[in-house]
């Protein structure tokens, strides 16, 4: 019996976290690399929560100034992906698929739509602030640009 009543205080306390994010919006910081090019990547994102466990999220991201076959160029990407989550109470572990919007300009000046996805996880510090760091994936032509960055968000509604 207390087993149970544990088990149903946890998942009360995870629905309870995921509830107090049913918007947020947010930016991270941190590196891109291509094919062992690497530069300063920053993004910015906002999504829902359309489930406890699910959401939705749009964002955008510059990879900076990379190097691949010897040609140099600047790549952003716009992208929209699903995002399963679970909740350990202040923790939230997620992952994102979807796809992106990328542009590349320099010495190879190309755009197209390609997918993306990662894992991440988030800890509710206090009030609306989470931070955390994920990894995602984008790929692109010229090969796939992994992107690990340490991120914070404001959670509202």
């Amino acid at each position: 019996m207390k087993k149970t009543l544990l088990a149903v205080a946890l998942m009360g306390m995870s629905a309870t976290a995921a509830a107090d994010s049913w918007i947020y919006a947010g930016a991270s910081v941190g590196q891109s690399d291509l094919k062992s090019s690497n530069d300063t990547a920053f993004s910015i994102h906002a999504g829902t929560g359309i489930l406890p466990f699910i959401g939705l999220e749009l964002g955008y991201t510059n990879h900076g100034s990379l190097e691949a076959d010897a040609q140099k160029f600047d790549v952003e990407s716009i992208y929209f992906a699903a995002k399963p989550s679970i909740n350990f109470g202040p923790l939230q572990v997620y992952g994102k698929a979807g796809a992106h919007s990328w542009s590349a300009s320099g010495d190879y000046d190309k755009d197209s739509y390609d997918f993306m996805y990662g894992v991440g996880a988030d800890y509710q510090v206090f009030g609306p602030l989470s931070v955390g760091a994920e990894y995602m994936v984008y790929q692109i032509n010229k090969g796939d640009i992994g992107t690990f960055a340490v991120t914070a968000s404001l959670n509202f509604l």
